[in-house]
Order: C-alpha cells, then sequence, then structure tokens
C-alpha cells in the first residue's frame, strides 16, 4: 500500500481541493466504516486529507487523522497508522485516545522514548478524570517501557505506582517482580512475590508462584527449610502441582529429611495417571523406605503396588523377593511370583523372556524352600515354554526328574530336546537317556540308545558296553510284514521329502527312462550274467525278502559284474541292478540286507532318477518340467540337451500334462528357486534309514557307507552317520521297531 505523503508547511499538511463539503464525507466515510468497506473509507479518508488543513476546525483535523489511522491499523499498514495519530497528536496532544494510540504505535516502531514521553503527557493531562484502573495501565505502560529502555529502577517506581492505584493489578505485579530482580535486591524479590501470590486469585497461580519463591528461598537466602514449608504451601493451594512436590523431593533429600522424600514420592504416584509413571514413584518412594527409613514392609507394600500399575518392573520385583528372602517368608514369596506371572501372562505384549525367569525363580523356590518338587517341575516346564533354549534350566529339569517313576516321560521328553541343542555332544544326554529307559525297564529303547552312544565314539563303561553286546546279535531278526506307504511317510521319510518332489519325479522317470538308461552291452554284461533269483543263495533270498516288505510285486531284474563294487543301480535298459560278485556270494547278512534293502528303495520311482544322476541334471530336468507346463517362462537356457525335452513334450498330454501342471504349481508355491540340495540329501538320508531298518546294526551300515562306490550327495561319512544315529534314537524309529518285530526284548 502506498504511503500518504504529508508535507508540513506553516499552514499544515498540503492536499488537494476538496470535492464535497466536510460534513457530508463525514458522514459518508462513518457509513462505510459501519457496513465494513474499511478499502472504500480509506479511500475517501485520503481524498478528504488531501483538501488544506485551514478548511477544517481543530476538532474536523483530529477526527480526520484518527480515523485514518484507525483505518490504517485495520488494514495492518502501522507506520501510515504512526503518521496520522502522529498529526492528529501533534494538534491535540490532550486527546487520551489519540494519545494512548500514538504511544502503542510509537513503542511498536521501536521509538520507545518517544512513546515513554507521549505516555507521560498522557498521565500528567488526563490522571485526575481516570478511574484507579486506567491510571494502573498507564503506570504498567510507563513502566514496560522504562524496562525496555534498561532503567529497572525508574521501572520499579512506575510498577509500584501502579500498584498503589490499583493493588492487585498483576501486570504491575509481575513488572515489579521483574523489575527488583534486576535490580537485585533478594528482599525485595521475596516481597515482590509476596505481593504477586497476595493479589492472585487462581489457586494454580497461586501454587506456582509459590514454587518460585521457595527456590528464591534456597537461590538467595540458603534457607531450604523455609522453602521446604513454601512447597508445601504450594501443594496444599493445588495438589497437582508435581513441579512443586518435585521440589520436596529434591531439597528434602539434600536436607536428609527421607520421611519427605518418601512422602513426595508416594505424592507424585498419586498425581500421574499412567500405571508405568505410578510405578515409578511407588518404587522410589519405596527404595527410600526400604534403604534409609529401614521400613521393610511399608516399602514391601510400596513394591507390590507399583507392580500393580506395571507388572514388568522386575526391579521392583527382586526387592519384594530381596525382602521375603530375608524375612524367609516363602508363602508370601510364592504368592508374589503368583501375582506377577499371571499379571504380566494377561499383557498383550507378553515378554517371554521376563515370564520365563519368573517360572524359572519360582520352580527353585519350589524345590529349594518348599520341598514341593511336583510344583518345581511345573513351573520348570512352564519356563521352558518361553525359553526353550536355556540349556541350564533343562539341565535342572531333568535332574528333578528322570530319577522319579512318575516324571519319567518328561524326563525323557528334555533329554531328547537336549539332543537337539546345537553343540551338545551326544554323551552328555543319551547315557541319561539309556539310564532313564532302563529305569522304565524299556530294554529295546536302553540298547538303541546304548547301541547309538558306542556308534557316535563315546567310551561306555563296562556295564554299559555288556548291555549292549548282550543283545548285539550277528544274525538278521527279519522284519515282519510288510513297509506301506503309510509307515514309510510316518516313521521313515525325513522332513525334506517334499511329497511334491516325489510325485513329480515318479512322474518324469517313464518318458526319460530310456534317455538316462544305457544297454547292458555297454557294461559287457551277457546273457549268462543275470541272476536267477530261483537259486537258493543268502544274497536272492535276503533280495527276495526286501524287496516283498517294501512292496514290490516285480523285482528289478539282478545282473553279476565281476569288478562291480557292491549293489548299484546300473541305469540299464531294460531296467536293473548290478552286483558284485562279492556281495552275491560271499558277503555277510547284514551287509547284504542294507545294501540290497537300499538300492530297492532308490529303485522306486519317485527317487530312481535321483539314483543315478547329478544334483545338477535333476535340476536342469526339473526345470524343463517347468517350463513344459509353463510356456510362457523362458526356463530352456538352464538345459541345453533338447533331446529330454522332446521326450518328455511327447509324453505328457491330456490327462498326463494336467497332472503334471498340478504337481508343479503345488511344487512352485512359496519357492523362489528350484534348489534340489535337501530334498536330494533327504533321499539318502531315508534310504539310509530302510538300510538300518534291515541289518539293524549301525556298525555294518557305516561300513556300508564307507564301500558303496557312488554318494548321492557331497556329504561326508561322518554326516551321513550322525543323521543316521540321530534316527537310531528318534522316537520315530523306537515306535517303528515293535510294529515290524525287530525289538529286542
Amino acid at each position: 500500500m502506498a504511503m500518504v505523503e504529508v508535507h508540513v508547511e506553516p499552514g499544515g499538511l498540503e492536499f488537494g481541493p476538496a470535492l464535497v463539503p466536510f460534513s457530508e464525507s463525514r458522514a459518508q466515510i462513518e457509513a462505510l466504516l459501519g457496513q465494513g468497506s474499511v478499502e472504500k473509507a480509506r479511500l475517501r479518508l485520503e481524498e478528504l486529507a488531501r483538501q488544506p488543513e485551514a478548511t477544517r476546525d481543530g476538532s474536523q483535523n483530529i477526527w480526520l487523522y484518527s480515523r485514518l489511522g484507525q483505518v490504517y491499523l485495520a488494514l495492518d499498514d502501522a507506520e501510515n497508522a504512526r503518521l496520522s495519530f502522529g498529526r492528529a497528536y501533534a494538534i491535540e496532544p490532550r486527546d487520551r485516545e489519540v494519545a494512548a494510540a500514538y504511544s502503542e504505535l510509537l513503542e511498536s516502531g521501536g521509538e520507545r522514548e518517544r512513546a515513554l514521553q507521549v505516555a507521560q503527557m498522557l498521565l500528567l493531562h488526563h490522571k485526575p478524570g481516570l478511574d484507579a484502573g486506567q491510571v494502573a495501565g498507564i503506570y504498567d505502560r510507563i513502566g514496560g517501557l522504562r524496562e525496555a529502555l534498561g532503567d529497572h529502577r525508574e521501572a520499579r517506581a512506575a510498577f509500584e505506582m501502579a500498584l498503589v492505584e490499583v493493588p492487585e493489578d498483576k501486570q504491575a505485579l509481575t513488572g515489579l517482580l521483574r523489575a527488583v530482580g534486576e535490580l537485585g535486591d533478594p528482599g525485595d524479590v521475596v516481597e515482590a512475590r509476596l505481593k504477586l501470590i497476595q493479589g492472585l486469585d487462581d489457586d494454580r497461580a497461586r501454587s506456582m508462584a509459590l514454587v518460585a519463591l521457595g527456590d528464591d528461598w534456597i537461590k538467595s537466602f540458603n534457607d531450604p527449610e523455609r522453602a521446604l514449608d513454601t512447597f508445601e504451601e504450594a501443594v496444599a493451594q493445588w495438589p497437582q502441582n508435581r513441579h512443586a512436590v518435585e521440589r520436596i523431593a529434591e531439597v528434602a533429600r539434600e536436607l536428609g529429611d527421607f520421611r519427605r522424600v518418601s512422602r513426595a514420592y508416594f505424592t507424585l504416584s498419586m498425581i500421574a495417571e499412567q500405571g508405568p509413571e505410578k510405578a515409578e514413584y511407588l518404587i522410589r518412594s519405596a527404595n527410600v523406605a526400604r534403604t534409609e527409613l529401614w521400613e521393610s514392609e511399608k516399602a514391601l507394600a510400596g513394591y507390590r503396588k507399583a507392580l500393580e500399575y506395571d507388572s514388568t518392573r522386575l526391579d521392583a520385583f527382586k526387592s519384594v523377593t530381596s525382602i521375603l528372602v530375608d524375612a524367609r517368608d516363602w508363602a508370601e514369596l510364592e504368592a508374589s511370583y503368583v501375582q506377577v506371572i499371571a499379571a504380566n501372562s494377561e499383557r498383550d505384549d507378553v515378554d517371554p523372556n521376563l515370564l520365563g525367569v519368573l517360572w524359572q525363580k519360582l520352580g527353585d523356590l519350589y524345590r529349594d524352600h518348599l520341598d514341593r518338587n511336583d510344583d518345581a517341575i511345573f513351573a520348570f516346564n512352564q519356563a521352558l515354554e518361553y525359553l526353550p533354549d536355556h540349556a541350564g534350566l533343562r539341565s535342572e529339569l531333568i535332574a528333578l526328574t528322570e530319577e522319579h517313576p512318575e516324571h519319567y516321560e518328561t524326563a525323557i521328553a528334555h533329554l531328547r530336546a537336549m539332543g537337539q541343542t546345537p553343540g551338545v555332544q551326544p554323551a552328555q544326554w543319551l547315557d541319561r537317556l539309556g539310564k532313564v529307559y532302563l529305569r522304565q525297564k524299556n530294554i529295546d529303547h536302553a540298547f538303541c540308545v546304548y547301541r547309538a552312544l558306542r556308534a557316535s565314539g563315546a567310551r561306555l563303561d563296562a556295564k554299559a558296553l555288556g548291555f549292549v553286546e548282550r543283545f548285539d546279535s550277528k544274525l538278521i531278526k527279519p522284519i515282519r510284514g510288510q513297509i506301506n506307504p503309510s509307515m514309510m511317510r510316518r516313521y521313515i521319510f525325513t522332513p525334506g521329502l517334499e511329497s511334491e518332489l516325489n510325485e513329480c519325479f515318479r512322474l518324469l522317470k517313464p518318458p526319460l527312462k530310456e534317455y538316462t538308461g544305457e544297454s547292458r552291452s555297454t557294461y559287457g554284461l551277457k546273457r549268462r550274467d543275470r541272476v536267477k533269483l530261483g537259486d537258493n543263495m543268502a544274497f536272492s533270498n535276503f533280495y527276495k525278502s526286501v524287496g516283498a516288505a517294501l512292496g514290490y510285486t516285480e523285482l528289478p531284474e539282478l545282473w553279476r559284474k565281476a569288478d562291480q563294487v557292491g549293489l548299484v543301480n546300473g541305469a540299464l535298459v531294460p531296467e536293473g541292478l548290478i552286483v558284485s560278485e562279492d556281495l552275491l556270494v560271499s558277503a555277510r547278512e547284514k551287509h547284504i540286507a542294507f545294501m540290497v534293502a537300499k538300492q530297492l528303495f532308490l529303485f522306486l520311482d519317485p527317487f530312481y532318477l535321483a539314483g543315478i544322476l547329478a544334483q545338477t541334471d535333476l535340476e536342469a530336468i526339473l526345470y524343463r518340467a517347468v517350463a513344459l507346463v509353463r510356456p510362457e517362462v523362458d526356463y530352456a537356457a538352464s538345459f541345453q540337451n533338447e533331446e529330454a525335452f522332446k521326450l518328455m513334450r511327447r509324453a505328457f498330454k491330456g490327462d498326463d500334462l494336467a497332472r503334471l501342471k498340478r504337481v508343479v504349481e503345488a511344487m512352485l508355491q512359496g519357492r523362489d528357486e528350484l534348489a534340489l540340495g535337501p530334498w536330494v540329501e533327504a533321499i539318502e538320508d531315508t534310504a539310509n534309514r530302510i538300510g538300518f531298518l534291515f541289518c539293524d546294526d549301525l556298525g555294518v551300515a557305516e561300513a556300508c557307507l564307507r564301500e558303496e562306490p557312488r554318494c548321492i550327495s557331497q556329504r561326508s561319512i561322518e554326516s551321513r552317520m550322525r543323521s543316521l544315529i540321530d534316527y537310531s534314537v528318534s522316537e520315530q524309529y523306537l515306535s517303528l521297531r515293535p510294529q515290524l518285530g525287530i525289538q529286542v526284548a
């Protein structure tokens, strides 16, 4: 907005010629202002102001410039407002409204000296005609201007004059407090605060002012006792004044008045709104009561109340337990554990570590002080639900259960869990497990455990070794009945043997049988090399009995080869196994049983390809199967040999293709890649389990693994034996032995 140019001449400001009579213009301008048309009123006022001042009398000019100043203020034009009010003030400095407005505008514009002069003239001219409140307001303005100019002594005088007029003038009281504070007279500061406090009609305001006064007693007079009294008066004025209570706690602690400290913290707990904050102050109060006042019962009540507000405060609970342990009050300690466990169990944000520790401590209490072992076992079991990896806790629980008949099953469960803990050696748990089985008089289970312990390399004592050798027969105990698919899945298959992958490779085997196979002539096999299963040989008998147990209705053809090692799938066309002369003629029964059972399992359709192909080739074939049912995705680059793909494409039509698609889609669900390592290892472990079931000898199983010419996976002998030993003491295996009739007793 353009500023009005005001030219001061001897005759006044010069403006343009009048357009209409002044009275008429004034009426129009007032009408515009009444309608809220401020901008239009400004234009008319400026137009009127351009007329010579001599055309109007003094009152008219005062009206014009003051009204113009008001309009400028309404339009946020402080500079032009100050000029307009200044012109009006020059005409009549005794006009109260003009002087008051002009003083404020001068102050806001930074002209404090001039603003002070105008305020003083206002007081000089109008004090007799003003009421006390108006006079006090002018003194407040003068005091504020003096304060802004750095003249605190004169400011103090002005504020005091305002208080003479209106003793409860809050602006004057606060101004006086600031002024005496700057002047540095502590006594005057206290007096000023007292005046301010007496003039306050709000409890909260009085309370806060009393806190400030209490601080003055400390800082200025070094009188903490009087400060404490003042802080307590502040709390009496407004009980919710947290700052006042905190100051009581601080100063009382410095004075060693710990009863006041404890009481202050308790009061803060009552003021606090949130549970965790209430608990914090209660704990502080209880800590003081316990360590400084030696009031254990009072402290105990405080800690317990704190735990009701925040059950996660383990520090409070530790204090509770410490007090009760010192008092040997085991019943109350049990009640406290139960209380805090229940409170934490009901929380939405349950802390498993905290609950685990609480249950463990409760178990310690039952075992060590209340002589309630059954309850201790229950508590330790609960603790392990939250702390499953706590080896020390599990060991304590086993120690409580392994010699008590009613808890043998619990001991067995936790010994098995101990065995699954990384880093735990077989000797650390199998010996104890075997002893529990012996106490149960479960001879077969105990035999399996000690046999596994021996196979793992542990040194058995004479008694344990004699026990194993007693039942470790050199003769095979034939398997009773048939191992059906349900038993395979439940008791023998390893977890990584995915059913979708099994089914997929079962479907892929027939079209790839000739592609992956070799003719007998490749191996130099003649008709005379075919093994006649009707011959009464140990090998043929085992071959037929194992095949029957595995559900074979027609066994694979068997061919002898002089330089062959062991028994292998020859990947022949037609299909068949190749056996060494030694295995066929002179091998021991258990060796024959292991190798035959393992190879016949691997000969089953789902596992046939895994038994003869490298893992990389298996993955390539699997990618081709995916490409077959998902032609929109380019998997072809992963497998360069087109012949296999053509065979698969010719084989899978109609229902067969739909079946393959369903299997592949199920297999791909939730899978980012087609790495077959875990599946291949699972096949190998399962085949070893089958072989072990028929030979029933871990030593023979290891010997066979060391002698076999080809491994399915790249794992070491030790790794594969570790897996087999673990299986030999598993609940799966121990439950299967009676069903197969191979248990020892």
